[in-house]
C-alpha cells in the first residue's frame, strides 16, 4: 500500500508542480469529454486511454529525466542538454501520438 501512496504523492507532485503536466491533464479532460459527447465505443475509448496513458507518463519521465539530471549536475553541461533535449523529444512524440489517435477516432463521429 506505500507504494501507492507515493505514487500518488508523485502524481500530485507533477499536477501542482509541472505546468506542462497540467496542461496535458486538461487536454486529456477534453479528449475524454469529446469521447463521452460522442459516445465513443468500448475499443476506442481503450485506445484513447491507452494515448492519454502514454503521454500523461511520457510528462513524468521528462520531469523526472529534467530534475535528476538538475540534481545531479549543477553547472551548464552540453550532454545534460542533450539528454533533457531527447526527453523533451519523447514528449513531444507521445503528444503528436495522442493527437492523431484523438483525431482518427473522433473523425468519423464528427463527419458522418
Amino acid at each position: 500500500m506505500k507504494s501507492f501512496k507515493y505514487a500518488f504523492k508523485g502524481f500530485f507532485h507533477a499536477l501542482m508542480n509541472e505546468a506542462n503536466f497540467r496542461v496535458e491533464v486538461v487536454i486529456a479532460s477534453f479528449f475524454v469529454s469529446m469521447g463521452l459527447l460522442f459516445g465513443i465505443t468500448m475499443l476506442e475509448w481503450a485506445i484513447l486511454f491507452l494515448a492519454l496513458g502514454f503521454l500523461l507518463s511520457a510528462e513524468i519521465m521528462n520531469t523526472l529525466i529534467e530534475e535528476f539530471m538538475d540534481h545531479l549536475i549543477k553547472e551548464h553541461h552540453e550532454g545534460v542538454r542533450v539528454i533533457k533535449d531527447l526527453s523533451a523529444a519523447y514528449v513531444l512524440t507521445a503528444s503528436i501520438t495522442s493527437l492523431l489517435v484523438f483525431v482518427f477516432i473522433i473523425w468519423n463521429y464528427i463527419f458522418k
